[in-house]
């Protein structure tokens, strides 16, 4: 009987045979050298290779359940990639998990702009990793209610979800309030027929699977394969990734390990309200009013040409408050037109509060939208800054190899996320009323008359009753979040933060007791689109490249720039992106 494999080469070419062996070792020696490579295909699920868009980047896809518990669910695919360690092999100190925020900013687009940065910070002895999470990117399922882009930007044209509430001057009143009633009962209906439609087109199964719970379970698999079963997974999570970060902590204490947040959203709140309820928002905006005097102040500081807000009649910054105070008012009574071409339509008072909202979080784009507000408010133009409010998409990109097409229903991103995570109407609660709602806001207002109203329909918190994936899925995760961490978990928050203050990392820090050290920034901005303080820099190299914890629960690091529009964060585009990702525009 012949026993040789059918696959073996014939013996005169055994030569040959052992050159083309020796080839493929070196190439497989440079392999590693260059990009980390993991094991073989035949060992590891990710096949890795260089990404088109940056090929210092590897791209690879992960299979994994759709339900851990359940194999008769099937699998979903996660869109990963790896931005590798550029240390020695016997230097590298494993992986960083990584997650952008939102929820709904999709981590391998994001992962070219931003894994950089983080390099920058945590040093070059670990391999960063991205992903998508289930229903984002080119993960698959895909969220993908409409169709395309266009007709989900049809769908919201002119309606409260592309303006926000157009908040009138006496909201207290019988007849304001009224005004905000009859708004909210037409994001109601919106929040009704997106969600009926994504039932059909997506259904429940699908939508069912992309909670924060899930993701955790995820990120174990991804740290599984990566690196090992019984490997620490290390994270790095801004704005709505600290609620990741939270979950993997308390969820998986036993395989936490360096976990770092930054712009806190507290979990145990995030798990356990109505996703509508103003109870966490009220948290959120506690720094908004604080933030917004300071950029009036900046802006006053830099002069007109830094900040075309500024004219020169100017005598301080309450000038340009009032200023802008005005123009909101005038809209409210009569939104400004805008005749042109490509973006005609209207400017209305929420769509300028919300615009002035998203300036307040990022400094680096301060000079650019501050430019389109002055040439509404100074010269009657609004045609940029209806443009940046409407966020409508342009002419449809071609697909790219993979068939990958933005779908621009970032809002629905977010919502297949928070509703997953946010606790179901029981059979024998009721529904919230607009009133019931808009009373809520109406609290909220009180603290914060400026921008009270602003995210709750800004970023669509609510609806959750009308999600075909709400209360679908495993278990969620309600807590509790004091679990004892080996390693203590470093929290970052920014003097500044207009949506993430410095109040909600302290909730957190204060929750998790030994287990958290708290850095405080004197900057201004949202999470880790704020300018880094070198203080704040050293602190988390530290942590990840020498497990150094900080003694003391609570570090202040002062504020090192000398005035923030001067001072521009080089990463404009990057953040333009990211906010177009999160805010619809994906």
């Amino acid at each position: 009987m012949n026993t040789k494999s059918p696959f073996a080469p014939p013996a005169r070419k055994a030569r040959g045979y052992k050159k083309v062996k020796v080839l493929s070792l070196v190439l497989l020696a440079l392999c590693w050298a260059y990009w980390r490579c993991p094991s073989s295909p035949s060992q590891s699920p990710i096949a890795w290779s260089p990404c088109r868009e940056d090929a210092s980047f590897l791209c690879g896809y992960l299979e994994v359940p759709t339900d851990y518990k359940d194999p008769s669910a099937g699998t979903s695919k996660l869109a990963l990639t790896k931005y590798p360690a550029t240390c020695p092999e016997s230097e590298n100190l494993g992986i960083i998990i990584t997650n952008y925020g939102g929820p709904g900013v999709p981590g391998r687009d994001a992962s070219f702009g931003e894994a950089p940065n983080i390099r920058k910070l945590v040093g070059n002895r670990h391999d960063i990793i991205s992903f998508d999470q289930r229903g984002l990117g080119h993960s698959l399922p895909k969220v993908n209610c409409f169709g395309t882009a266009a007709n989900y930007q049809r769908f919201k044209a002119n309606t409260v979800f592309e303006t926000t509430f157009s908040v009138p001057e006496d909201p207290f009143s019988p007849e304001g309030r009224a005004v905000l009633v009859e708004q909210q009962k037409e994001a109601l209906a919106l929040e009704d027929a997106q969600g009926a439609l994504c039932g059909s087109t997506m259904g429940a199964e699908a939508l069912g699977y992309m909670s924060t719970t899930t993701t955790i379970y995820d990120m174990e698999e991804i740290s599984r394969v990566l690196v090992g079963e019984d490997a620490l997974i290390n994270f790095y999570g801004g704005s709505y990734g600290t609620v990741v970060g939270a979950y993997l902590g308390n969820m998986l204490p036993h395989k936490a390990g360096k976990i770092y947040i930054d712009g806190v959203a507290p979990g145990d709140i995030w798990s356990n309200e109505h996703y509508e309820s103003q109870a966490l928002l009220r948290l959120l905006l506690t720094d908004s009013e604080k933030t917004y005097q300071l950029f009036l102040t900046e802006c006053f500081n830099a002069g007109s040409t830094l900040c075309p807000l500024r004219i020169q009649e100017d005598k301080s910054a309450q000038d340009i408050e009032l200023r802008i105070d005005n123009f909101v008012s005038k809209l409210q009574a009569q939104p400004m037109r805008v005749a042109n071409v490509t973006s005609p339509g209207y400017l209305t008072s929420g769509g300028v509060l919300s615009t002035m909202f998203l300036v307040l979080q990022m400094p680096g784009t301060w000079a650019r939208l501050t430019d389109m507000l002055a040439s509404a408010i100074n010269h009657g133009d609004g045609t940029e800054l209806r443009k940046f409010v409407t966020r409508a998409p342009g002419d449809p990109a071609p697909p790219d190899p993979e068939g990958y097409v933005e779908t621009g229903q970032g809002e629905l991103l977010r919502l297949a996320i928070s509703c997953g995570d946010a606790p179901p109407y029981r059979a024998d609660e009721k529904w919230p009323t607009a009133e019931d709602i808009v009373d809520d806001i109406l609290i909220s207002l009180k603290t914060y008359p400026r921008f009270g109203a602003t995210v709750h329909l800004m970023e669509q918190h609510g609806g959750c009753q009308f999600w075909p994936g709400t209360g679908v899925g495993p278990k969620r995760f309600t807590g509790p979040f004091n679990k004892t961490l080996a390693t203590p978990t470093l929290i970052m928050a920014n003097t500044h933060d207009p949506i993430t203050p410095y109040a909600a990392a302290k909730y957190m820090h204060n929750t998790m007791g030994n287990s958290s050290r708290l850095v405080l920034q004197g900057t201004i901005g949202h999470s880790y689109l704020a300018p880094m303080t070198d203080c704040g820099a050293e602190i988390i190299r530290q942590y990840f490249a020498e497990g150094v914890i900080p003694e003391k629960p609570e570090t202040f690091c002062p504020r090192e720039v000398d005035n923030f529009f001067v001072d521009q964060e080089k990463q404009e585009a990057v953040h333009f992106k990211l906010l177009n990702q999160v805010m619809g525009g994906q």
